[in-house]
């Protein structure tokens, strides 16, 4: 049994993300070992359980107590729809290097939980009869699908990649020089195993663990990733196909739908219909405390998010004007997705697509000057950019990530978040596209169209079902919160008389909608893109849904228009920071590489590992 006569280091502390729906039990509530042998894992079905579930130690990115970095730094940063100050403004740049922190541990991350699902998967194959053999199937398909998705991170960040085959170690792991397709093949092999051996619906009822949905969403970004490395962008051959084909089985058989109102997937409720995977950072009664894992889920969250101009936030997390005044009127994502800053000063500029003033395209009635979720901003400077000590930010903020919390420090910093790896939306965009690089247009619109449709509020028809559920809770929490930290809450404003109302309105905005086909053409025509229409509307589309979560950057880049988003979205501009603060546009001297998008080889991990080679932009 090589290495399992080694000691088996099971973190189990993922257990925030992981919850069955019926009772909201955390389902890692089990006995805390720091180390178990092996022996203790093959005694039952109860004991080779608890291993299992150490697979999902590694799901959270906790990077120096930080639960955003690195994943927002890249998927978001080099798209520059999500800007940042100070030293993680490079990520905007591509000027990140090899020896920076958060590239190192996320690789250990990653590896790390390769490693914990290697060594499940060795005891199946090894399993003498303690273990019956329905725990077996259903530890060899979890394990197999944790791993792939572990390893298709990897490759999708770095390109070149071991493979850490099980059995193996840190200790000898092999080379990775030009061995970007073959790395996909390990991570497919995998993924795929755990597609045709799970279930729709998660173990033991407790959603957090891999599902059949799970798996063949990111089967179809892998076949699409594999595409990419063999030099087809957005072009047709058998790994499109047969991703075309897993996606459509995920929307003909799978439980998922998308959620009547966008604005609503980023509430503190209940794992959603839309939610294929994710973690859930939720605590319960927890809202007080400053300590251990709800400092990292929680505080340092929320603070990245916020305004730090009077709301204590960090603010290492803004949103671009660009990005901002991309949306059509009546387009509810802009408003369920961030808040800006009052502009006193809207000067003379217009949208760059319809030619209108800006001010009568990017102020927003909900969420101009305040967080529709809380109460107004505070010491804001009512200027398009902040002045941050030198640097200059976009006066824009997610409320994706910031909704509850106050960030009053040491006191009040409640902020449960979703954390999505993967909704339905983007699978039906992803089929979107694979229509489209099949010749079947038609179909490619349609699904474009289900995901537009939504954002114009088509799906809100239950106003005030949709009221009662989400303005509930809005106004039990400020109830039981007003007066915490000195803080003064308005509950009133969450309930109408006997009805609940929810921050920003339901309703149909459809009489605004146009389709995308229509649409796109003027917005390809407007920003001189030079792809096809259909692949504007994949740009333009997943920024607007998409923006400060984990699949932007790289589902733009395995499509080929990640340069092309950047050269139109952000064409270069030398205005100097002294003229940022009355002027919306964001500037951009460097030229985009496509070669830095493999990220370097952390350079840790060459010094510790001879066999790696670093990566072409950085060699």
């Amino acid at each position: 049994m090589k290495h399992l006569n080694k000691i088996l280091t099971l973190a189990l502390g993922a257990g925030v993300m992981l919850t069955s729906q019926s009772c909201k039990e955390s389902y890692l509530d089990v006995d805390h070992y720091d180390i178990l042998g092996a022996d203790y894992l093959t005694e039952s079905d109860e004991h080779f359980e608890d291993g299992l579930l150490s697979c999902y130690a590694n799901m959270n990115q906790m990077i120096n107590e930080d639960s955003m970095k690195p994943w927002l730094w890249f998927s978001g940063h080099p798209t520059m729809d999500t800007q940042a100050t100070g030293w993680d403004k490079s990520w905007l740049t591509q000027s990140w290097s090899a020896d920076q922190q958060e590239m190192y541990a996320e690789w250990r991350r990653l590896y790390d939980g390769i490693s914990l699902c290697n060594k499940i998967l060795e005891l199946c194959d090894q399993n003498e009869g303690n273990i019956s053999k329905e725990m077996v199937a259903k530890a060899k398909a979890e394990a197999s699908a944790l791993k792939g998705f572990y390893f298709f991170l990897c490759c999708q960040t770095w390109g070149n990649v071991p493979i850490m085959k099980v059995g193996q170690d840190f200790n000898d792991l092999p080379g990775n020089q030009n061995n970007a397709v073959e790395a996909l093949g390990a991570a497919i092999d995998d993924l795929k195993y755990a597609y045709e051996n799970l279930d729709w619906k998660p173990s033991n009822g407790q959603y957090g663990r891999a599902t059949k949905g799970m798996a063949g969403s990111f089967l179809a970004e892998a076949y699409l990733w594999r595409a990419y490395r063999n030099g087809n962008k957005s072009g047709n051959d058998a790994d499109v196909q047969q991703a075309k084909t897993v996606l459509k089985d995920i929307i003909d058989n799978g439980p998922y739908a998308l959620q009547e109102s966008f604005t609503t997937l980023f509430d503190p409720l209940a794992w959603n219909k839309e939610s294929i995977w994710e973690e859930v950072m939720d605590e319960g009664d927890k809202s007080k405390e400053w300590s251990g894992f709800h400092t990292n889920a929680h505080g340092w969250t929320d603070n990245y998010a916020a305004n730090p101009a009077g709301n204590g936030g960090w603010g290492t997390l803004y949103l671009s004007w660009e990005w901002y005044a991309c949306y059509e009127k009546g387009d509810k994502r802009r408003d369920g997705s961030a808040c800006t800053d009052i502009i006193d000063n809207w000067g003379t500029y217009t949208d760059r697509i319809t030619g209108e003033p800006l001010s009568q395209t990017a102020k927003s009635e909900y969420c101009h000057g305040k967080n529709p979720y809380q109460d107004n901003l505070k010491g804001t400077a009512h200027s398009f950019h902040c002045n941050t000590g030198g640097d200059r930010a976009p006066a824009v903020w997610s409320i994706k990530w910031w909704r509850t919390g106050k960030n009053t420090w040491w006191s009040q910093i409640w902020n449960p978040a979703h954390v999505y790896w993967k909704r339905y939306a983007d699978v039906l965009l992803t089929y979107a596209e694979c229509c489209f690089r099949t010749n079947d247009a038609s179909t490619g619109w349609e699904y474009v169209n289900k995901v537009r449709k939504r954002a114009f509020g088509e799906l809100e028809t239950d106003i005030t079902g949709l009221n009662n559920k989400y303005g509930q809770y809005y106004f039990e929490y400020f109830t039981r919160e007003k007066g915490n930290a000195g803080l003064d809450f308005n509950a009133d404003d969450f309930k109408d008389g006997d009805n609940y109302k929810y921050p920003i309105p339901f309703g149909s905005n459809m009489d605004k909608y146009v389709p995308g086909e229509t649409y796109y053409e003027t917005v390809k025509s407007k920003l001189g893109f030079n792809v096809e229409t259909w692949q504007v509307a994949m740009i333009q589309e997943r920024r607007k849904e998409f923006n400060a979560e984990w699949t932007l950057a790289p589902a733009l880049r395995r499509a080929g228009l990640l340069g092309e988003h950047i050269a139109h979205n952000y064409p270069k501009d030398a205005t100097p920071i002294s003229e940022l603060d009355n002027y919306p546009w964001t500037p951009r001297s460097f030229d985009y590489n496509e070669d830095k998008m493999d990220f370097p080889i952390p350079a840790q991990e060459l010094l510790r590992n001879p066999n790696l080679v670093q990566n072409t932009a950085y060699r």
